[in-house]
């Protein structure tokens, strides 16, 4: 199947960059379709470890064309430092990198605008990583944002960043707003930033098309998670883009009929950094366990990630908005020593017991977990290099899963390493 649809089943951070990158190496084509550079991909490659936070994980990987999609926000300064950090040498990334003239850019207006909104909501914070994201897609729904193909034209640009910063500026106090809404610094800036990526440009749509029709593997690549998005997940502690598969659309210029296979990642428990309802999390001595073992803590922002056991009624949620057709699970390794491992089967909303997602965001938050408690195995998993290698009681957590998805678990992750990766089915 030459298209495949990595998605991030959970609320993000399950292990998708380990993923993508594992999966690079049978693709000619690599797409990010959506988020900025608050999202957080870990790649260990060649015994380093890399965290892209705009740039597709496939970049790395020297026979791979990496695109950055339409529905992407793209912060230029971010862009810059993140391809200084990976040091590759000029000539080789521009041979590896396109990027979509409808891209939106984040301005230093929107990071402004994100901190303040942030602060402005008090007890209520969204625990958005105010890397101005949310400010620069809301520019985009209301057209006043400056996208990447604007910069092709020096006076075009300048028009449509002065009609950005003229609906900014009073919204900012006035020292801030003379810091970040001055018409030619920002344009000054931004132009000389992108320079170097103006024959970069392109319309992703056909480019994709192109591949499609000569037989090309296209692996596209979902940033944070299914429970992010920002019509399906838990509004309003979401993220400002679609994260779901239909996303890849919107964000890439193609149409339905050009996806073969989606397919799910996992981690084999919970976590969500950021506020908003997580029913399955604990707030004892094992939510400390999984955080301390899994090294739960944000790519991006360092922040300490809520952890919990799976949650079932969440995954069936994700299998159903995405079309899921196999889950990828990831850090099995986790649960090596723990003596048993709970799994949220159900919710209990007052007297009812729900095992689909509840419609009221008040049910939601008030819904406490049904777990069922399944024997941990005490053995190290990261050794084993198929199905049949892991111990009985490994294999049993997954099987149970599967049954109560009905979705196969096609890849099994088990350690860093992208050889650490347990195939079950071929993903292309």
């Amino acid at each position: 199947m030459p298209s495949l649809v990595i998605i991030g089943a959970q609320w993000g951070d399950e292990g998708k960059g380990k993923i993508v990158d594992a999966l690079a190496g049978q693709a000619d084509v690599v797409v990010r379709f959506q988020g900025g550079d608050n999202a957080g991909h870990t790649v260990f490659h060649d015994g380093r470890k890399f965290v892209f936070h705009i740039l597709p994980s496939g970049i790395l990987r020297p026979r791979v064309m990496n695109l950055i999609g339409g529905g992407v926000v793209v912060n230029p300064q971010k862009l810059v430092e993140e391809l200084a950090t990976i040091r590759l040498p000029e000539s080789a990334w521009r041979k590896r990198l396109r990027l979509s003239g409808e891209a939106h850019l984040i301005l230093a207006c929107h990071l402004a605008l994100d901190q303040a909104a942030e602060a402005q909501r008090g007890n209520r914070k969204i625990g958005t990583t105010q890397r101005g994201i949310g400010p620069a897609y809301a520019d985009r729904a209301a057209r006043t944002g400056v996208r990447m193909g604007d910069t092709l034209d020096p006076d075009y640009f300048r028009a449509q960043v002065k009609t950005c910063l003229d609906s900014h500026r009073a919204l900012l106090p006035k020292d801030r707003a003379r810091e970040v809404c001055n018409v030619d610094r920002v344009t000054r800036e931004a132009l000389a930033l992108l320079r170097p990526f103006r024959d970069l440009i392109v319309d992703t749509g056909i480019l994709l098309d192109t591949a499609r029709r000569k037989g090309q593997h296209i692996l596209y690549e979902g940033a944070q998670g299914t429970m992010l998005d920002i019509g399906a997940g838990t509004y309003p502690y979401v993220t400002s883009s679609h994260t779901i598969a239909g996303g890849v659309c919107v964000g890439t210029g193609i149409g339905p009929h050009a996806i073969d296979r989606i397919l799910g990642v996992s981690k084999a428990y919970a976590t969500r950094v950021g506020e908003g309802p997580f029913t399955s999390e604990l707030h004892d001595a094992t939510g400390e366990t999984l955080r301390r073992i899994g090294g739960e803590y944000g790519a991006t922002t360092k922040r300490p990630r809520r952890c919990g056991w799976l949650d079932i009624v969440q995954l069936r949620r994700a299998a159903r908005l995405n079309s899921l057709d196999g889950l990828i699970l990831t850090k099995l390794d986790v649960l090596d020593g723990f003596e048993q491992i709970g799994v949220c089967t159900a919710y209990r909303c007052g007297k009812k017991r729900w095992t689909e997602w509840p419609a009221s965001p008040v049910d939601l938050a008030s819904a406490e977990p049904i777990y069922t408690f399944l024997p941990g195995w005490k053995q190290v998993t990261t050794g084993a290099t198929s199905f049949q290698e892991l111990p009985a009681a490994a294999r049993a957590y997954i099987n149970k899963i599967e049954r109560w998805l009905d979705l196969p678990v096609v890849m099994i992750s088990n350690g860093q390493d992208r050889k650490q990766l347990i195939t079950r089915r071929r993903a292309f």
